[in-house]
């Protein structure tokens, strides 16, 4: 058996010499003590601070057990003397629980209440040693970590709810306006003088633009999900995917998107798909005059905490200083549609995806020109 510590022994001994010792460990990590005569059970001392953690003057009460079993939440009055009788019976078993008491103010208390019987040489319970520890600031916490989660999935559940009913109410109209006035461009064919054509053209361009943001608004609904359902992804498998989905756009501007060798991490294939199709689509699409796109994609490899950070750089038109955190807000763009088409939701739903999946995304400048987008994405631990 190993010797005990001198310095435990020595304040083991001073406990028992030195009165102020004991009364400071009782103060400052306690919150209330009591000790019960269990052969005289109408007799049980209970210090100060039990009865002050309670906002009652401790003069005006006595020490007797009916006092405190008065402000005791009657259900955890049950589960005490239940774990009290099973204590007494068998020593292995703990007499600790967490119960509520009444504030004098009416507000609720937490306390972790402990206690060890003391036992005669036959093993007899003689007396009851008993603890307090105010746990209320940490159930107040968790109290209101639980109304803000409620409050965010009541808010996520009416987001989708709203952004679902708009996108399906816009988007069948906006289907028809489209039909329309494509059969009429068609129908008046060269009839249409100059006028009337830059209207059939500035129409046309309008329902697609709209027909544009209805689709993006719907992927943006499809993103925001709580409790995503995670699989074993291989980024090298999903990014070539995507890379050969996106062969017609990356032909179109002669991009060269470089992969490097990439993690398996755990994501949801649906969401994790959309957030690298639109970092690879705006590297390409917000490429700089006279300069082909060249976009990069790689991983460091995995920190220490379980985290892989997927990066897409490109040496494209950059992010205006100052702007790196706003483009991440819902329909927040920095150019004008004619310049570079789009939603101003891509950037937002990359965000939720990786939000998603608890990680964050940031953008810094590359070297050279152009932005490097970073996403924070777990490790695979499936």
């Amino acid at each position: 058996m190993p010797q005990a510590h001198y310095l435990k022994e020595e304040l083991a001994q001073l406990i028992q010499t030195d009165p102020a010792i004991w009364q400071f460990v009782q103060e400052s990590s306690l919150d209330g003590i009591w000790y019960w005569d269990l052969e005289h059970p109408d007799q049980e001392w209970m210090s100060p601070e039990m009865w002050r953690l309670f906002g009652v003057d401790p003069a005006t009460k006595q020490h007797d057990p009916a006092e405190w079993q008065d402000l005791i939440h009657p259900d955890d009055l049950q589960v005490a003397l239940e774990n009290f009788q099973a204590h007494c019976a068998d020593p292995d078993h703990p007499y600790d629980q967490i119960v509520r008491y009444r504030h004098a103010d009416g507000s609720t208390v937490w306390v972790r209440c402990r206690g060890l019987a003391i036992r005669d040489a036959d093993g007899r319970p003689r007396r009851m040693l008993g603890a307090h520890n105010d746990l209320t600031a940490v159930k107040q916490a968790e109290e209101a970590a639980r109304a803000g989660k409620a409050e965010a999935e009541r808010a996520n559940d009416e987001l989708r709810a709203f952004s679902y009913a708009l996108s399906h109410e816009l988007k069948a109209p906006a289907n028809t306006v489209l039909m329309l006035l494509t059969e009429l461009s068609e129908s008046m064919g060269g009839q249409a003088g100059g006028e009337i054509r830059q209207l059939l053209d500035a129409g046309l361009e309008t329902v697609t633009r709209m027909r544009v943001l209805v689709d993006s608004l719907l992927r943006f609904t499809e993103a925001v999900e709580d409790g995503v359902q995670l699989s074993e992804l291989d980024m090298n498998v999903l990014v070539q995917e995507v890379c050969g989905d996106m062969q017609a756009d990356i032909a179109a501007a002669g991009a060269q998107v470089t992969v490097d060798s990439l993690p398996v991490i755990a994501g949801n294939p649906l969401q994790i798909r959309m957030l690298v199709q639109n970092l690879l689509g705006n590297a390409i699409k917000y490429r700089a005059s006279g300069r082909l796109p060249q976009v990069r994609i790689s991983a460091p490899p995995a920190d220490t905490d379980g985290w892989n950070l997927l990066q897409v750089a490109d040496n494209g038109i950059g992010i205006p200083e100052g702007e790196a955190e706003n483009i991440f807000g819902m329909f927040k763009r920095l150019h004008v549609y004619d310049e570079y088409p789009g939603s101003g939701l891509g950037l937002s739903l990359c965000r939720r995806i990786v939000f998603n999946h608890g990680g964050r995304i940031w953008t810094v400048p590359t070297s050279g020109g152009g932005a490097t987008f970073i996403a924070k994405l777990p490790v695979r631990s499936l």
